[in-house]
């Protein structure tokens, strides 16, 4: 039975009421200070068969590795060397060996980090895919095969770099450009499916984590296959059309998953409430901490082939810096889990044909 991991704690299952330690906690004011475990992800990195946890203090992460059943703390290692500077991490498999890698913005380029199966404890190997001065965005990063190859690429608001066929570690990756954001940023990671079904791979984000905006990119190629993207907006703003009426702002963590079990994969995104703290410096800062799924919808009849019809799930949960799925109860069904301010979240998914829940924990 899957646990939860949630800043300092992880929660068993399958009631989720009791937690275990980690590390020790550091107490906070949601109003005044930041989280110190911004984004949790579990993974056995180590090869020992125990699920490790990757904590991303502040923005760079560090890496506690399980105590295999022992009653004490986690051991802390500092896997990376190279300081983090993006709020958004995608946990990825870049290189083909099964494990998760890291991607993520540096000062002034794109890398990627791989676990040393050899020392997973001691430095992990960074790679750097970007050309030298590229300057990296803060908000905005993806993983996915963009061009069909087999092979993941990497994407960031302003384009995207794609993996050479000699294979991820050759350094620089060709890179394409692009616009999949707002002045340089977008919001959480960055998705990559088949939007409307042409078997071109089309890419999902949201367009500020600290404003407003949802699209979807349908991927073109001219004759020459030379790809390029047009935007289809799902959200705007107050003062535009949204599907389903629907208009929230700083969509600062975004995932993609099978919600309604249709075989077609669906948005997830959400408010985070506080995203600068208490204050007015982001667009709609004190709005409600919503959180929606927005179903994708094959339609030849819309822009591009599709349209998005949102549901929502909470409006009071909102998301942090990362949202992630699993079907927890293993009915079938995946589940959604959050972390933020207002505190750790399942929401309960139902097979298809059942009725749904509305319950939580």
């Amino acid at each position: 039975m899957a646990d939860v991991t949630i800043g300092n704690r992880y929660y068993l299952g399958p009631g989720f009421t009791e937690s275990r330690e980690v590390y020790a906690g550091q107490p906070f004011n949601p109003a005044k200070d930041y989280s110190p475990a911004m984004v949790n992800y579990a993974f056995d990195y180590t090869g020992d068969g125990w699920d490790d946890i990757l904590v991303v203090e502040s923005r760079t992460p560090v890496l506690y590795v399980n105590p295999k059943g022992e009653s004490r703390r986690w051991t802390r290692y500092a896997v990376f060397t190279t300081p983090v500077t993006s709020e958004s991490i995608m946990f990825k498999d870049i290189d083909g060996d099964g494990k998760p890698d890291v991607t993520y913005g540096a000062a002034s380029s794109v890398q990627w980090v791989s676990v040393d199966p050899a020392n997973p404890t001691g430095t992990w190997k960074t790679y750097t895919v970007s050309q030298p001065g590229v300057p990296s965005s803060i908000h905005g990063i993806g993983a996915g095969d963009i061009n069909g190859d087999g092979k993941v690429d990497i994407i960031a608001p302003h384009g995207w770099w794609e993996q050479p066929a000699a294979g991820p570690t050759q350094t620089p990756w060709t890179f394409h450009q692009g616009a999949f954001g707002r002045n340089g940023n977008a919001g959480g990671n960055i998705e990559v499916y088949d939007v409307n079904g042409d078997k071109l791979p089309d890419v999902v984000t949201a367009l500020a984590a600290h404003g407003f905006g949802l699209a979807w990119y349908e991927q073109k190629r001219d004759p020459a296959g030379k790809i390029s993207f047009v935007e289809h907006l799902i959200m705007n703003d107050f003062a535009s059309q949204n599907a389903g009426g629907v208009v929230f702002s700083e969509l600062h963590a975004l995932t993609i998953g099978d919600i309604d079990g249709d075989g077609l994969p669906d948005i997830i995104t959400g408010k985070r409430h506080w995203a600068h703290l208490d204050s007015y410096t982001d667009a709609d800062g004190q709005g409600a901490p919503v959180l929606y799924w927005y179903r994708t919808v094959r339609n030849p009849k819309a822009p591009g082939g599709a349209e998005f019809v949102p549901e929502l799930i909470n409006n009071r949960s909102g998301v942090g810096s990362m949202i992630q799925l699993a079907d927890l109860n293993k009915d079938g069904a995946l589940d959604v889990l959050t972390a933020t301010t207002r505190g750790g979240h399942i929401f309960w998914n139902t097979p298809r044909g059942g009725s749904r829940r509305s319950s939580q924990r």
